[in-house]
């Protein structure tokens, strides 16, 4: 019965918004079929049936007449057809395009703290990209860190589709007060800048390490350093945004930008906006993280991600990665760590 009924649905919406015509299914109260359509695909499983875009036209075409629920409708459609986009690899259909341009012109003049909360609020609610049953019911808790469910994701400026095993990774780049843990279990060597004072605020990410003393760390926490590939889908989400909390930079989003700056790093926590769906936070702007992988062209130097409190915007983008020499410690470079799901 429910399935007839979403197949009602969607001809009357296909019939309304896509081919313009007369809708035939005039008793349809569309309010009621926003309803309807959210529980359908809130259990159903893609691989069944991934046209989620039906309820995201219709959140969109409400949008504009519920003033109430503009704001909030225009964001479920966004992650909806952003959802549509990553379970099909389907980012040139204008039904979907046009709407989202819309929405990202709407949703623009927005603040960062007010677009952070709604999204939080509609990742809360939405059933998480997946068609592998078994990796939608890890419900396992690892304390400091969050679940990046297995599937696909999209990398790079091109968008290219990836699959990923589950794994968690840290909430937050690893801090002095828990990097001073780690010296004091294994009486291992402090971080550069250290002895001079500078840069040891307790909930201030540690910097002044290499690649090396990251992986020592990882080791000892029983963990590792993120691939490249892991850092990424954990910034990004599944619709590939270019910045962890979405497709626009704001002054205020996060910790970059102090070119002249000197000791400019921030307590990990400082920017309640700066963080991804999966929530995620600080991964973008603040430090540089050290990842796993080896650069592949420079291939005597390690990837870093994420960009610091030292530069441009440009930088601060999830789909641009840069290197170094695995030896270094700055004083905006510092890391993160994940483990595997068991």
């Amino acid at each position: 019965m429910m399935k007839e009924q979403v197949q009602r649905i969607k001809e009357f919406i296909w019939q309304k918004y896509v081919d313009c015509t007369h809708a035939s299914a005039s008793d349809i109260v569309e309010e009621e079929a926003v309803k309807v359509l959210d529980s359908y695909f809130a259990t159903v499983d893609p691989a069944e049936d991934n046209e989620c875009y039906y309820l995201g036209i219709l959140l969109f075409e409400l949008a504009f007449r519920i003033p109430d629920l503009e704001k909030l409708y225009l964001a479920k459609a966004k992650a909806i057809f952003e959802r549509y986009r990553s379970q099909t690899g389907e980012t040139d259909w204008d039904v979907v395009e046009d709407r989202l341009e819309d929405i990202n012109s709407n949703l623009g003049e927005m603040g960062a703290d007010e677009r952070a909360a709604i999204f939080a609020r509609i990742e809360r609610e939405m059933k998480p990209l997946t068609s592998d049953p078994a990796a939608s019911q890890i419900i396992a808790v690892v304390e400091g860190m969050v679940l990046v469910p297995g599937g696909p994701f999209l990398s790079g400026e091109k968008r290219d589709r990836k699959e990923l095993e589950p794994f968690y990774i840290d909430i937050f780049p690893v801090t002095n007060e828990e990097y001073v843990k780690f010296m004091e279990a294994t009486g291992y060597r402090p971080p550069k800048f250290w002895a001079e004072g500078r840069l040891r605020k307790p909930r201030a990410p540690v910097v002044g390490i290499s690649w090396h003393d990251a992986d020592k760390y990882a080791t000892w926490a029983g963990k590792s350093l993120p691939t490249a590939d892991q850092w990424e889908k954990a910034a990004r989400g599944l619709e590939g945004r270019i910045y962890p909390w979405g497709n626009e930079i704001e002054p205020d989003v996060a910790n970059f930008g102090h070119l002249d700056g000197v000791d400019m790093v921030t307590p990990v926590d400082a920017f309640e906006a700066n963080r991804s769906v999966f929530g995620v936070r600080d991964m973008a702007g603040n430090v540089w993280e050290w990842q796993k992988d080896w650069d592949p062209i420079e291939i005597d130097m390690k990837v870093i991600s994420g960009g610091s409190w030292a530069d441009p915007p440009q930088f601060l983008r999830c789909d641009r990665h840069l290197y170094a020499n695995p030896k270094d410690k700055f004083d905006n470079i510092g890391f993160r760590c994940v483990r595997p799901v068991t």
